[in-house]
């Protein structure tokens, strides 16, 4: 798929600098949904506008090239972005196990996640990653769409340059000042305290939404001016210099003046989170519903469908979700992810459903789930004739090794035992595989250099960005009563979190007296098809140091319906354990 060319002209120059000209499919994975029926296993428009709303683990980049090719271009009525901000600063979650005070890192287990959200950022890296983001955006875009970046003092320059040349000199609306309350400390004293971050404000076309915001009238100016009241006891103002008009005078009346415009500068302690609110999740960049309530109230009406590819804590999901506009969020942190699911799910009503999809970052639980990935993400042409590779990419013949294990010399000759049958064969052979080593992919570069016809070229998907999880371990217990289930979780044990507080396995009863201390949250699923979870209820402590309850009993939609419980631990790892039979 072609992308238009940007819209302004060039005012920023840095080295590597590149439109993106065109854009690749990655096969989204549907993980699991919430008070969804039968979500579709790839996401497109044409069932978003009457389906759940999207939620997205994976690269925003590869995110927004998937929704532009599933029909989402031009669709997107209003973008609210929160980016790193090249700040220098750690946005790695910590987080503790429940009941205790130790707090370990949650996250930063790919290159992908280090570049966004920790300090490896140079300025010609980060306005090339926003550069190719942005151009993505706009295509998403419809003509009265608009949107807001989220920026602070290091970057909002820069930025402001990058998004003039990508939606138009013409197309800024505005640069608003929102005051953070309690913002960067200045110990040094020796420079004024920085109390603010910056929005940027650009619309696509002259077309776009916009509803003007306005704050009440303040008493004194009602006291002052409104002092008047009619026959009905309607309060208003006669407006100085007003002219008689057939014997009367104009008035206006207090309850039909809207109060005064918000401007640019937004200072009100309103849009902040308090110390002792309950809204505060511990996010490291959580902002505050008002704020984005004020945003999306304003770029927005109801039933529009808005975008965040740097959801973080959730906020503009729930914010969206609460004032009935359509919602797309995405996020490459698994910790951002987690923490969005467990707040949407907390909101009274999620009207049309959650649908949560991986991108290029997949969970496959079997070889076969693992091998099926490849195939799409690379565009490999299978060949049901075919009984020992796995189809053909780009003139070549493909093998998937097992995609568990690390590739083998083993393999290699398990490939050249084949070839060795087919002695017509002159194609060179692709080989998928995760995980590898140096001397293999020495011998075989040396080795195709004595080749004439079928060399060897290794792709190792993990060094490609493709990741794939392996679950902690739990035993959970289910005994059938009639027509419901009780499920007990007997014992949980995540390796991440063992390497993670340095203890060995053999140890881990004494260091920790409790094992539900490493869950964060459980779901269950009572009718689990295997391809993918449906949450039916949850268990979602309120409270940080609260436990789950480990012991639930659920209700079967019918006899023979097979139950799952997915069991998600305080770093974001997720097991699903099914019921037998």
């Amino acid at each position: 798929m072609k992308i238009k060319p940007v819209k302004g002209r060039p005012m920023l120059h840095w080295v590597g600098k590149r439109p993106i000209d065109t854009i690749s499919n990655y096969p989204a994975q549907l993980i699991d949904s919430y008070n969804v029926e039968n979500p579709e296993k790839e996401p497109t428009y044409d069932r978003f506008k009457d389906g759940p709303n999207l939620l997205f683990h994976g690269d925003n980049k590869e995110i927004l090239s998937t929704l532009l090719v599933q029909g989402f271009r031009g669709k997107i009525d209003f973008i609210y972005i929160d980016p790193p901000f090249a700040s220098g600063a750690d946005y790695v979650r910590e987080v503790a196990l429940r009941g205790q005070k130790e707090k370990l890192e949650a996250e930063g287990h790919t290159i992908a996640e280090q570049i966004q959200y920790s300090d490896i950022w140079a300025n010609d890296t980060y306005l090339q990653f926003m550069y190719e983001r942005l151009i993505l955006m706009r295509e998403l875009l419809s003509d009265n769409g608009s949107i807001f970046v989220h920026c602070d003092w290091r970057m909002n320059s820069y930025l402001r340059l990058v998004l003039d040349e990508i939606f138009g000199e013409i197309n800024f609306r505005n640069e608003i000042v929102w005051r953070k309350y309690g913002g960067h400390k200045n110990t040094a004293k020796l420079k004024f305290t920085t109390e603010n971050d910056t929005l940027l404000f650009y619309s696509l076309t002259d077309k776009y939404t916009f509803n003007a915001i306005f704050r009440p009238l303040s008493e004194q100016t009602i006291k002052s001016e409104y002092r008047h009241t009619d026959e009905n006891g309607r309060r208003y103002a006669i407006p100085r210099g007003r002219k008689y008009l057939q014997g009367t005078v104009k008035r206006v009346y207090l309850d039909t003046n809207p109060g005064v415009a918000i401007g640019n500068l937004w200072i009100e302690k309103e849009l902040t989170i308090q110390g002792d609110d309950d809204e505060r999740i511990g996010y490291p960049t959580q902002k505050p519903e008002a704020l984005l309530e004020r945003i999306i109230k304003a770029s927005s009406n109801e039933g529009d469908i808005v975008l965040d590819c740097f959801v973080g804590s959730g906020t503009t999901a729930a914010v969206a979700e609460k004032l009935g506009r359509r919602w797309i969020a995405a996020d490459i942190n698994k910790g951002a992810i987690q923490t969005t699911i467990k707040r949407l799910q907390k909101l009274p009503d999620t009207q049309l459903g959650i649908a949560h999809y991986r991108v290029n970052n997949y969970d496959a639980s079997t070889d076969l789930e693992r091998r099926d990935i490849v195939i799409k993400k690379y565009g490999v042409q299978t060949d049901r004739q075919e009984a020992f590779f796995d189809g053909t990419l780009d003139g070549t013949l493909v093998k998937i090794i097992d995609l568990t294990k690390p590739l083998t010399p083993l393999d290699i000759q398990t490939i050249k035992d084949e070839l060795e049958n087919r002695p017509e064969e002159s194609r060179n052979i692709t080989v998928f595989c995760y995980g590898t080593n140096s001397n293999i992919q020495a011998e075989l570069k040396a080795e195709n250099r004595r080749r004439a016809v079928n060399k060897m070229f290794v792709r190792d998907i993990g060094s490609e960005g493709v990741t794939t999880f392996e679950p902690a371990s739990a035993a959970v217990d289910f005994e059938r009563n009639g027509e419901s289930v009780k499920i007990t979780i007997a014992d949980y044990i995540s390796p991440t979190i063992l390497a993670r507080m340095d203890i060995d396995r053999t140890i881990f009863d004494e260091q920790i007296d409790d094992f539900r201390a490493q869950i964060d949250c459980v779901l269950i699923d009572t009718d689990y098809t295997g391809e993918h979870f449906k949450i039916v209820e949850s268990d979602l402590p309120k409270k940080k140091e609260d436990f789950v309850d480990g012991e639930y009993t659920v209700s079967l939609p019918r006899s023979d319906a097979r139950v799952a419980i997915k069991i998600i631990d305080m770093l974001g790892e997720e097991t699903v354990v099914t019921e037998q039979g």
